[in-house]
Parts: structure tokens; C-alpha cells; sequence
């Protein structure tokens, strides 16, 4: 009900429920003019606390128990650490929208020796104070009486829900109330009904006068009289509809990120530092089920499961610490397809998993099928050795007959193709293109060879 932030010194106003023994309301300039930090009402019930002598203390809660009803008392005192001295008037009161027993104070700084006026708030104004305090509040704060009809609602519920107090007071909790959540926000009334003092929660839409729906999430409690009696129910709520967008959009995008991420064929997964899956893509769940025939689980041991042999096993914890003592490397992880017998390859990155502090607390990996990649790469070299060796044949095998062709042709006898000679030319070339032809086969072979 109050704001912790510290502000510029000044007067400062505190209330206090007596009877839920808590603060409704604290000025911001308390902080700085009691010089306590932030967090200090979070820890004293009374903020007097640690903060005068233990002998003004006792003496302060003395004169307060002391009160009567609209009853009030100026007190003046020092603070212990800065010997700042304080005036307070305390006002005990009642609340008139609870019917709980309040501690009004109004506090001022003085200068020693100098009598610092303080506002005087009349008894009778309390309630009109108290009112005024909790239309300031950004929380919504109605009540419902034993009929289900609304009996009072703040300034911010009627300014959210742009309702008038005509179209809500006197009106059943129904009016603003989505069919779907109905029977919840009944099933939430009754139970306030039933347990006097019991504080209820519910989280449901709520329509606005032009139809818009909130998200809200509400604590209830029902009030009772002087005789145990259930009279009302009152209910704090907040517009919690920026929220539920948000996260909305975290679910939407953490939803699209699954999706993308199983509809990968690459494996991802990553472990803890006790080497259990901490997360598994589709692919990777597959994968090790197609390979073991056992399906792995979040949660279980990595690679220690019925399937994987103890050389397996122990080649990858060695991987996994690897990356778990902060080391990025990649790695060529080889199994074999239990069904075809066909090797399988893939190309598997170790990413060491950090805190926001910087401690490491798992591994992430990553891994990318290359069978398919090196199949085409040990194509590529053997066809490559294949031109070697075509290049080789052309050198050697067939440049030599061809040039014993070339030269046995340049011997023959042109003016007179009857010469006896020729004929034993004739004969060499037939043995030399017998080479040549052999040299061709051989290339021919080298080069649709598989």
C-alpha cells in the first residue's frame, strides 16, 4: 500500500492498520526525513524501531495504548543517529470503509528548541481522509455485499472499467463478469462466505463498459460484525492485462522458437553438469531412438542408457566435461545405421552453457548431419585421381605410340607407294595404332572407373 521510493524531506503522514497490523499509507518523504533505507517498514511493524532510545520507545507505545477512540497526542522525540528531532501528532481512529482501529500519524521536523505547528486533522475528518488515501491507491478496491451486489468501488476500478457508480453500485458482480468465468468468481464468493477471514485470490477477465477485457487478479475477504456475523466481502485487484500480453508474447515466441527448432533436421541437446539432458530437439530424440531403440528422456543420463557401449559412453563424458571446463571445439561423431549398416557422420559443436554471473552450468550441442557431405567429398578425390591418372595415360601411354606414328609416316616413300619399304612402314603402323587403341581403352577405363 505504500511507496518505498525516498523522496525530498518534509512533512510525512503514516497509517496504520491496527488490526491487520500493517501500513495502509506512508508519505514518501519518510525515508529521508527518519533516514532509514528503502526496505525499513518491510522489517518493523512500528517504525519507531531501533530508531529512538529504548526508553522513548516505551514510552511512546505507552502513551498510544493508552488512546481512546478519536483521541489524539503530540509527542516530541529524537532520532538515535542523527539526533534529528521529530514531532509527531497520533491520532487513534477508525477506518470507515473496514471498521479497522488506525493509528493516524502526521509527523514534521523541528529545529532544536523551536516548536514546529503540526495540521491539526479533526477526528471527524478521518474518514473522509481514509477515503481520499484510497482513491489515490492504483489497486482496485470494492465491495460486495451478502447479495452479490456491489456496495462500494474505488476511484481507479470505475476510471479503468469507465463504468459510473449508477451502472455498478446495487448491481451483481455478475455485470462484470465474462459468461466463461462465471461459475469461478460465484465458487470464489461462496468461499468467502463460508470462511470468515479467509483471504481468497482469483485471477479472471473482466469486461470494461465498452466490452475491452482486462486481465485481473483480485484478493478477497469477507468482513463481519460485532457478532461473526459475514456482512460484506472486500476485494483489492489490479489490472494485470499489460502482463498477461507479455507474457503472452514470451509463450508465443518461446512456442515458434520449439517449433522451429524441432522442425530441424540438426540435433540440439544440452546437459547438466551431472551429464543429464537438460533439453532434447525432436531430431536428436529420433535419432537415438532410431540408433539404440530406446527413447531418451529429460532428465536421464547422456549416453548411459541400454544401447551405447562403454567406449561410447566414455568417449563422450570425456566430450561433455571438455565443454562443462568452459572449451568451444567441434568434434566428427561416426555411427552406424542399426537397419542399412551405412555409416553416418556428423559434425557435432560443444558450447559450455553460462549463468548471468558467469558460472557455468551445462553444455550445449549442436550437431549437423555430414554423411552425406563426406559421401561427395571421397567422390570428388577418387575423381579427381581418376583425371590424375587420365593425365598420366596421356602423357606417357598414348604420346609415345603417337609419336612413333607420326615418325614412321614421315619414312614412307610418297612419289612412289610401290616401294618395298612402305610396305614394311605399313606394317609398323598397324602395330603402333594397336598401341594407340590399347593407350585409348585405358583412358576410357580410368575415367568412367568407379
Amino acid at each position: 500500500m505504500f511507496n518505498p521510493n525516498p523522496a525530498a524531506t518534509g512533512n510525512c503522514t503514516i497509517v496504520f492498520d491496527i488490526d491487520e497490523q500493517k501500513y495502509l499509507f506512508v508519505s514518501e518523504s519518510f525515508y529521508s526525513l527518519f533516514e532509514v533505507a528503502a526496505d525499513y517498514l518491510r522489517q518493523n511493524v512500528d517504525f519507531l524501531i531501533g530508531l529512538v532510545k529504548p526508553e522513548t520507545f516505551a514510552g511512546v507505545k505507552q502513551l498510544t495504548e493508552g488512546l481512546a477512540m478519536n483521541e489524539s497526542i503530540q509527542i516530541t522525540y529524537h532520532l538515535e543517529a542523527s539526533q534529528k528531532q521529530l514531532t509527531e501528532k497520533r491520532t487513534f481512529a477508525t477506518d470507515g470503509l473496514t471498521g479497522h482501529k488506525i493509528i493516524l500519524s502526521n509527523i514534521t521536523s523541528a529545529l532544536e528548541g523551536v516548536r514546529t505547528p503540526i495540521p491539526f486533522i479533526k477526528p471527524g475528518l478521518s474518514e473522509q481522509f481514509l477515503n481520499s488515501l484510497i482513491d489515490s491507491q492504483t489497486n482496485f478496491l470494492v465491495r460486495i455485499d451478502i447479495n452479490g451486489r456491489f456496495s462500494f468501488a474505488n476511484r481507479r476500478f470505475f476510471k479503468t472499467f469507465s463504468y459510473d457508480e449508477a451502472d455498478i453500485i446495487g448491481h451483481h458482480f455478475s455485470k462484470t463478469t465474462i459468461p466463461e468465468d462465471a461459475q469461478l468468481c460465484q465458487e470464489a464468493f461462496v468461499e468467502c462466505i463460508n470462511n470468515p477471514g479467509k483471504i481468497v485470490r482469483l485471477a479472471h477477465k473482466k469486461p470494461a463498459k465498452n466490452g475491452n477485457l482486462h486481465d485481473t487478479e483480485w484478493e478477497f475477504v469477507s468482513i463481519a460484525d460485532d457478532n461473526g456475523m459475514v456482512v460484506e466481502i472486500q476485494g483489492i485487484g489490479r489490472d494485470i492485462t499489460s502482463q498477461m500480453q507479455m507474457r503472452e508474447e514470451a509463450l508465443h515466441m518461446k512456442d515458434s522458437l520449439e517449433a522451429l527448432i524441432n522442425n530441424t533436421r540438426d540435433h540440439i541437446w544440452s546437459v547438466d553438469k551431472e551429464l543429464r539432458y537438460l533439453y532434447m530437439n525432436q531430431a536428436y530424440v529420433e535419432q537415438v531412438t532410431h540408433l539404440t531403440g530406446q527413447k531418451p528422456f529429460k532428465g536421464e543420463y547422456s549416453y548411459k542408457h541400454q544401447g551405447f557401449g562403454k567406449q561410447l559412453i566414455d568417449d563422450w563424458t570425456v566430450y561433455y566435461n571438455r565443454a562443462l571446463s568452459g572449451e568451444r571445439y567441434d568434434i566428427i561423431s561416426e555411427s552406424i545405421d542399426p537397419v542399412n549398416g551405412q555409416r553416418l557422420y556428423y559434425e557435432v559443436n560443444f558450447n559450455p552453457i553460462y549463468t548471468a554471473a558467469g558460472d557455468i552450468i551445462g553444455a550445449g550441442c549442436f550437431g549437423h548431419d555430414i554423411t552425406e557431405r563426406l559421401k561427395i567429398q571421397k567422390e570428388l578425390v577418387s575423381q579427381n585421381d581418376r583425371l590424375r591418372n587420365v593425365a598420366s595415360l596421356s602423357s606417357h601411354e598414348l604420346r609415345r605410340p603417337v609419336a612413333s606414328m607420326l615418325g614412321l609416316i614421315s619414312l614412307m616413300d610418297h612419289e612412289d607407294f610401290f616401294n618395298p619399304e612402305n610396305k614394311e612402314i605399313i606394317a609398323h603402323l598397324f602395330t603402333v595404332s594397336a598401341e594407340i587403341d590399347t593407350a585409348i581403352r585405358l583412358v576410357v577405363d580410368s575415367t568412367i572407373a568407379k
